[in-house]
């Protein structure tokens, strides 16, 4: 009877120290999620239920905080440009306007009950991933600040309540992305410049 209960108590340590934290992916009410109203009209609106997306990024905090904006592939950005960091889940707008539940998710590498940091980013229409999406005429996008809050410890007894994302405060804002041909104009009027001036 011993070594069954010690063997139980070692289980339970062991499962302990290898628990992952979770939180409840939804936005709160006063950060809901906004749109320009059309790619030319950039008058801000809620997004309207089921016509977005919003994905959760998470790192621990020793990870530093991405500073560059996403590229069309967010595998590379998170390779180069935000190591340490991963996607979590993805959910559509469903709630309501602007607000969205993607129930509770496990956030992977970070332990039970501790610190991690958030971004959040989204996009209008009905594409299921952001490469996606960048790729898709029309589309508008968009990625918040890095935010942070404590996950919950669901191996406690009882079960610690997952985290809610009460501290997004917002804004995550979905915008006209520029078509790779403005992207082309641009640096060709660059390159033209730079010729300019050598002749001068």
């Amino acid at each position: 009877m011993k070594k069954l209960l010690a063997i139980l108590a070692i289980g339970a340590l062991a499962a302990s120290a290898f628990a992952q934290g979770t939180v409840v992916f939804e936005n709160p009410l006063t950060a809901r999620v906004q749109q320009w109203t059309s790619p030319t009209d950039s008058t801000l609106i809620y997004v309207p239920v089921n016509t977005g997306y919003a994905e959760l990024l998470a790192a621990a905090t020793t990870a530093a905080a991405p500073t560059v904006p996403i590229g069309s592939s967010l595998e590379t950005w998170l390779s180069t440009s935000a190591p340490g960091w991963a996607a979590v889940a993805t959910t559509p707008i469903n709630l309501a306007a602007g607000w969205f539940n993607g129930g509770t998710v496990t956030i992977t590498g970070i332990g039970a009950g501790a610190s991690a940091q958030y971004m959040l980013i989204g996009w209008t229409g009905s594409s299921a991933t952001w490469d996606v999406a960048y790729s898709t005429t029309g589309a508008m996008l968009g990625e918040s600040a890095v935010f942070t809050t404590t996950t919950a410890n669901p191996t406690s007894t009882p079960p610690g309540t997952p985290s809610s994302l009460t501290t997004f405060t917002g804004p995550l804002v979905f915008s006209p992305i520029p078509e790779p041909s403005t992207f082309a104009l641009a640096g060709l009027g660059l390159a033209a410049l730079l010729v300019f001036r050598r002749r001068s």
